[in-house]
């Protein structure tokens, strides 16, 4: 029986692929799972190079040295040996094999025998755990962290050098349990106990204490640990992690102090204060804000406090909130909400968003006003100003009255009468500027404009233009105002530009500081202008009558194209910067 028949038997049961080359480097023999490994047919590949068939092109200069040596020593370098390289699979895909060659045969050039092993998964196994392992570390190391592992039974064995390189112990000093002689006095038995529980119920073990530093520093520890089971479901090791977390501690006891100092501050208040979390629900109200609802703290939790605020006002506080959450913005809004006593009070709320030292939003800090004396006191001065319009009115009606009764047609000029109303129609018009603004304040366009209103023909509106920015005066210099107007309004209607078709009034105004402004009335297009000979009631008024009232003296200038008029204004100054 041939060499090649003896090794039938072989071929048809090995299980690894087995191939059989004869000393010229030629396949004589080819298993059926090397069919199945490489892809080519006994009879594909018996008579064929070997290198040419699964020699990967890079190693076949070594393969036929390797051949070479043999033949001419009888001495290999890789016979009896388990070598781990590259093959080749008839489509021409290179994977890893682990191939150890032996001779076969006697006398006469002997056989050699391939037994080749695919060891592609045992590869994608070992990477994978790599990378795991990898993984493993790295996410250790992101926490700072101090890997170490225990036997089944929770006793530290074999090397931990993350431990030692933490605590200065050597393998014999921290070897079973001579871990705790490096655990704070105070915490080394609790913690022992409950590590002995968690390995008796084999569940994950979680704990806090102080550990020695090799420095000799104390430092504070988070403890994390599992076990690892094997396929029987018996616990093989415990795998833990020692987490630095002194910083976290020390950060977490000034937040407390700070907690505790803003409660006590908070409790001191007046009025309501709450905090909210970054949801939206209160998570603190102050002795106040009881007090207020007539509730316990823990009822005020939450959102709770939109039950108190009144039906009528509640989509408007919501939808305020709304807006300002989704910009973390600072808001206020004025709402009715309902005391302990069951009475609505009127509060004036305002919250801003706080912010961590990270910059991460935590929730919103609020304090609440109660405006219900202020309303109150609103309504009872609107209701005084409306009757002080309304008897002004009623003086100035009888005032009129009393001058018609008194300048009789008969007995006083004609143009005196006519003066005279309509300087108290002029002083009327003001008076219903201010009656609507509650005699608070008047625009400045407004007012000049019910006051050259006598003088605007409908049909040709652009005579008297009016140009400036949006500015607020007082009473006394809405009214002084109103008059200088008139008195212009007057003159330009009998001597000047709008006695005549062609001619044109401009008024403009300007700031000219802080708390003033100036006003210029100007005349174009009318008569030519003479300096008059002696002065009327509208210049001497003018000249000095109302520099008290409008915050300085009037400018009065006779121009031969036009009069011109510089009326300095003082301004109300708060409700000028509310407009």
């Amino acid at each position: 029986m041939s060499d090649l028949e003896k090794l039938q038997p072989i071929l048809n049961t090995a299980i690894d692929a087995v191939v059989v080359m004869d000393a010229r480097g030629l396949v004589a023999d080819w298993s059926p799972r090397a069919r199945t490994m490489f892809g080519w047919a006994r009879d594909e590949v018996v008579g064929r190079p070997l290198a040419d068939v699964i020699v990967p092109l890079h190693r076949r200069e070594d393969h036929r040295k390797g051949l070479e040596r043999f033949v001419a020593t009888r001495t290999s370098r890789v016979l009896g040996k388990i070598l781990e390289l590259s093959a080749l699979r008839s489509n021409g895909e290179e994977f890893p094999v682990e191939l150890s060659i032996t001779t076969w045969g006697e006398g006469g050039d002997p056989l050699f025998l391939g037994f080749i092993r695919d060891i592609s998964e045992r590869r994608d196994a070992i990477a994978r755990l790599a990378a795991s392992e990898a993984r493993f570390r790295a996410a250790v190391d992101a926490v700072e962290g101090v890997l170490w592992t225990n036997n089944a039974a929770g006793e530290m064995v074999g090397d931990q050098p993350g431990w030692e390189t933490l605590t200065g112990q050597s393998p014999a000093e921290y070897r079973g349990f001579g871990w705790a002689q490096a655990i704070h006095p105070d915490d080394a038995q609790p913690t022992i106990q409950a590590w002995l529980v968690a390995v008796a119920e084999r569940r994950p073990f979680l704990f806090e204490h102080r550990v020695r530093r090799r420095d000799g520093v104390w430092r504070n520890f988070q403890i994390r640990a599992v076990p690892t089971l094997d396929a029987d479901g018996s616990v093989r090791e415990w795998v833990g992690i020692h987490t630095d977390i002194t910083e976290q501690k020390v950060s977490e006891g000034r937040l407390r102090e700070s907690e505790a100092r803003f409660r006590v501050m908070a409790d001191a208040a007046p009025s309501p204060v709450w905090m909210t979390s970054a949801q939206g629900g209160i998570e603190f109200v102050n002795e106040a804000f009881v007090e207020f609802a007539g509730r316990d703290r823990e009822q005020l939790l939450g959102d709770v406090w939109i039950d108190l605020i009144h039906p009528e006002d509640i989509p408007g506080v919501l939808a305020r909130r709304l807006e300002a959450r989704a910009k973390l913005e600072s808001y206020s809004f004025e709402a009715r909400f309902r005391s302990g006593l069951g009475s609505y009070k009127w509060m004036l709320a305002n919250a801003r968003p706080s912010f961590d030292e990270t910059g991460r939003f935590i929730g919103y800090l609020g304090m609440a006003m109660d405006l219900t004396a202020i309303k109150e006191a609103q309504i009872q001065q609107r209701l005084l100003i409306n009757e002080l319009n309304h008897r002004v009115k009623n003086t100035l009606t009888a005032i009129q009255s009393i001058v018609r009764q008194t300048l009789k047609p008969g007995e006083t000029p004609p143009h005196v009468r006519e003066q005279l109303f309509e300087r108290l129609m002029a002083m009327s018009a003001a008076h219903d500027v201010l009656t609507r603004e509650n005699w608070t304040s008047a625009g400045v366009e407004e007012v000049a404009r019910q006051a050259v209103r006598p003088f605007i023909d409908n049909n040709d509106l652009a005579r008297i233009t009016m140009d400036g920015p949006s500015l607020r005066v007082g009473p006394s210099a809405a009214l002084a105002l109103a008059l200088a107007l008139h008195e212009l309004g007057t003159n330009a209607v009998k001597y000047g530009a709008l006695s005549v078709p062609t001619g044109v009034v401009r008024i403009e105004w300007s700031r000219t500081g802080p708390d003033g402004a100036e006003l210029t009335w100007r005349e174009t297009g009318g008569p030519r202008v003479e300096i008059p000979e002696r002065k009327g009631f509208g210049a001497r008024l003018l000249s000095g009558g109302l520099t008290s009232d409008l915050g300085g003296r009037p400018e009065l200038i006779f121009a031969p194209a036009g009069v011109e008029a510089r009326l300095p204004l003082r301004l109300d100054g708060a409700a000028d910067q509310e407009g």
